[in-house]
């Protein structure tokens, strides 16, 4: 069986104590009456010796020789006195002087708190020594213990600082997150808002990505206009054999059809584009303007397609002006509102024909 801790408490440093005398066989005598208790003896042979070594550590007591040239105790124990950190530190006088010769109340006066007559009694001495010792380190146990307590304090106001700073962040993000599922709320709202205007309008209208020429958003009525050609890129793939020519009569390449035309920030204003797909015939005048960043919309260019395929057989002129005033007005175009609600999302509820029609906004007919 494994023998109990021990409760015994680890030996205690050793405290400092400053011992100050001209004279050797002083010094010696006082280094032989406090041997005993264990502590750390300084040696000092003058007032400005000892002043040194309080310089540089903290003493529990110090015992102070009265006469001494120089510097005398009183002169040297006012300097110690002056000294913020060896301002509390016990000074005991130590004199050959007679109780009447000796002036207490200006050994008092600069800071003593006791003094012994020589030849003095050895266990008186080491009895006020150990009590001084014990008061100090009494003080330091209460300074390191007040220190711990700080740092404890310290690291918990750390600790809920972070705390603290973790729960702003969470709550930063928390506010980022729904700023931003707002906003694509909002964009959502936007999008089916701008489908629906769109879908009511019978004039053929799409919405173009500027540079790329892709297609955002585009129309029955664009759809329909020769197979969906003039207002999808991809939709050429799926009529290899059309054809289209300008006002010239000159056949047009892809890259000069009125959608790459605007996607390239061209503004086209009455374009004359002549058609042939699966053996119909038609004609149709562009237009197109780039419209701003607005309402949380980003920047899109508008290509609006009119059918004069009828004005044209009947030999009437072709007015563009339709066009403009179309395009006038989809510039103009509030954002919705409480007052102007966006189209009913899309969601598994939904109407297969809503559906349909949603999905066709977007996407090139297919052949």
């Amino acid at each position: 069986m494994s023998a109990p801790p021990s409760r015994e408490r680890p030996p205690a440093e050793p405290a400092s104590i400053l011992l100050v005398d001209d004279q050797p066989e002083g010094l010696l005598a006082l280094e032989a009456t406090l041997a005993p208790l264990g502590q750390r003896l300084v040696l000092a042979k003058s007032g400005r010796e000892a002043l040194r070594h309080l310089l540089t550590r903290d003493f529990a007591v110090i015992l102070l020789d009265v006469i001494m040239p120089d510097m005398d105790g009183f002169e040297t124990a006012q300097l110690i006195r002056e000294r913020e950190r060896s301002r509390d530190t016990p000074i005991v006088f130590l004199t050959a002087l007679s109780r009447g010769q000796l002036p207490e109340l200006r050994a008092y006066a600069v800071g003593a708190v006791d003094y012994l007559l020589k030849p003095y009694e050895p266990e008186i001495l080491r009895s006020k020594v150990s009590v001084f010792v014990e008061l100090f380190r009494k003080t330091e146990l209460v300074k390191r213990q007040a220190e711990a307590l700080r740092e404890a304090q310290r690291r918990e106001h750390e600790r809920e600082l972070g705390d603290a700073n973790r729960r702003t962040e969470a709550e930063r993000g928390r506010v980022r997150e729904e700023l931003l599922r707002r906003e694509m709320e909002a964009h959502r709202n936007q999008q089916r808002w701008l489908e629906a205007v769109l879908a009511a309008l019978p004039t053929p209208v799409a919405l173009v990505e500027p540079g790329s020429g892709r297609t955002l958003v585009a129309n029955r009525a664009a759809q329909g206009l020769a197979g969906g050609c003039l207002a999808y890129r991809e939709a050429r793939a799926l009529h290899p054999e059309a054809v289209f020519r300008g006002a010239d009569g000159q056949p047009l390449p892809d890259a000069a059809l009125p959608l790459m035309r605007a996607a390239r920030g061209e503004s086209l204003l009455g374009v004359t584009v002549e058609w042939e797909v699966n053996g119909q015939r038609g004609v149709a005048l562009a237009y197109s303007e780039l419209l701003p960043r607005m309402h949380g919309r980003p920047e899109t260019v508008l290509l609006a397609l009119l059918d004069v395929t009828g004005l044209r057989a009947a030999g009437k002129p072709l007015d563009v002006g339709p066009l403009s005033r179309l395009a006038e007005g989809l510039r103009n175009l509030p954002p919705p509102d409480a007052a102007t609600p966006p189209a009913r999302p899309l969601t598994e509820g939904s109407p297969p024909e809503e559906d349909s029609d949603r999905a066709a906004m977007t996407q090139p007919p297919e052949r």
